[in-house]
């Protein structure tokens, strides 16, 4: 499991969320995506891409579709995560092939220019896209993101200091040597033992349950991307991006830090800074009006006439 076990992880469950969205599958050169539609169709698009690597965009839901009040949402299960299929070899499990699934399937649905949303490793996948495809690509907004590989490799080593001998090895009884969770159904296990990792305050056992009841966790994506960030470094591509992106980051995180946020920020030439207090890994579950508010401040200045204020 990415990040020696502190990467999203989930269990594989049945599809409440299919009851609030459209969900389909996407054929597209090599590889069917997962995609769900939640928001009015005319509504300009938001591409919202989960992190991990490893899981799909169940975890996300339902802080997120709170942003369907002014935009269309699609969510989209990246190459060989949750109900999207796996690339025919290890070696297309890559950051630049996962962003090119996405300018395909903007180019299919005729969607026109997209802002694009992403947590965590999505980060990645986003820059990507938007260096690539500039013309597709309207603003981004990128929450907690992974920075460089330099991130992956200190986690373990920040376990340790915030959470103790102790409370590392309890993540580690969790997982495989390799890092990938044990038993999917230990998830919730896992989440209250990240503890200070993810969370400004210990979550409720509600947002503990809401958080692993959506998502399907695939060993073989968490592995492959593993590998493909392990050579990330997203301030090398930090010039190539020429549009505006607003990185969010949770004062508490001490999974990626808020100083390392900034700097991928002070990177980008268009970037700009937000974080938000009272908030770690998961900004948008602990202060989501707070995040609501600087997002939809950044991808909406000025609200459209004839749309919901």
């Amino acid at each position: 499991m990415a990040w020696g076990a502190l990467a999203w992880v989930a269990c594989t469950r049945s599809d409440p969320e299919l009851r609030h969205g459209t969900a389909r599958d996407e054929p597209l050169a090599g590889v069917t995506l997962r995609v769900v539609d939640v928001g009015a169709r005319t509504w300009p698009v938001l591409l919202v891409l989960h992190g991990g690597p490893g899981l799909d965009h169940g975890y996300l839901r339902p802080w997120m579709d709170a942003l369907s009040e002014r935009r269309r949402l699609v969510y989209v299960d990246l190459r060989g995560h949750g109900r999207s299929s796996a690339p025919p070899s290890s070696e297309g499990y890559s950051i630049e092939a996962a962003a090119e699934d996405l300018h395909a399937l903007v180019l299919r649905r005729h969607y026109g220019q997209v802002d694009v949303l992403a947590h965590d490793f999505g980060a990645a996948v986003a820059l990507s896209l938007a260096a690539r495809h500039p013309v597709a690509v309207r603003k981004v907004v990128l929450v907690a993101p992974l920075r460089d590989a330099e991130q992956v490799r200190a986690v373990g080593a920040r376990t340790r200091e915030t959470l103790g001998e102790a409370g590392q090895g309890a993540i580690r009884a969790l997982s495989t040597p390799q890092g990938t969770l044990r038993d999917p159904g230990s998830l919730p296990a896992l989440v209250r033992a990240l503890g200070a990792m993810w969370w400004h305050r210990p979550p409720s056992e509600d947002t503990v349950a809401r958080l692993t009841a959506r998502t399907r966790y695939r060993a073989e994506a968490d592995a492959g991307f593993l590998v493909a960030a392990l050579r990330w470094d997203g301030r090398l591509l930090a010039p190539e991006v020429r549009v505006p992106v607003l990185v969010v980051a949770g004062a508490s995180d001490r999974t990626f830090l808020p100083g390392e946020c900034r700097g991928l920020a002070d990177a980008l030439p268009h970037g700009r800074y937000v974080a938000l207090a009272e908030a770690g890994h998961l900004p948008f579950v602990e202060s989501p009006g707070a995040f609501r508010a600087v997002v939809e401040a950044f991808l909406d200045p000025a609200p459209r006439p004839g749309r919901r204020p």
